[in-house]
């Protein structure tokens, strides 16, 4: 679906789903983001590509972490490699994802976030709120260790 947001401006809405594997992960396309889910032994990776900025690549990530936290307790790394842009809506979801996760009895710890993502992250001091790490493997341990330690 296309919806014009003034003269000449397009925004395309449409979403790709697309099961990869047996875990019935899915892919989806959003104005810029794509994102891809994996299990990593009991922990969900979330894999994102692109930017996360207000609209419908923030609105796909919020719903996609609010429906992992309504169907069980769980942990959730995401993955912010692929990701090139974050605004401020971005930062806010992830805020209110990690805090939701808390309060349900799971987690939430980032991965990987590089460039402008990572500068955004220190600035707002978030780097050192939310449990982000370089080392996949690190990560899930931490888990399962209980550490909060960020590597």
């Amino acid at each position: 679906m296309r919806h014009s947001s003034g003269p000449g401006r397009l925004r395309d809405f449409s979403v790709l789903r697309i099961p990869l594997g047996n875990l019935n992960p899915a892919k989806e396309t959003h104005m810029g983001l794509q994102i891809s889910t994996r299990k990593s032994g009991s922990v969900t990776v979330m894999d994102l590509q692109g930017r996360i900025t207000i609209g419908s690549s923030n609105d796909a990530l919020g719903n996609e972490l609010r429906q992992l936290a309504e169907d069980s307790i769980c942990d959730v790394i995401v993955n912010l490699a692929g990701v090139t842009q974050m605004d401020s809506s971005g930062i806010s979801t992830l805020v209110r994802s990690f805090v939701t996760f808390e309060r349900n009895g799971g987690g939430l710890k980032l991965l990987n976030p590089l460039g402008h993502v990572k500068e955004v992250l220190e600035l707002t001091r978030l780097i050192n709120s939310i449990p982000t790490y370089t080392d996949e493997e690190k990560c899930v341990a931490s888990f399962r260790g209980g550490g909060a330690a960020h590597a």
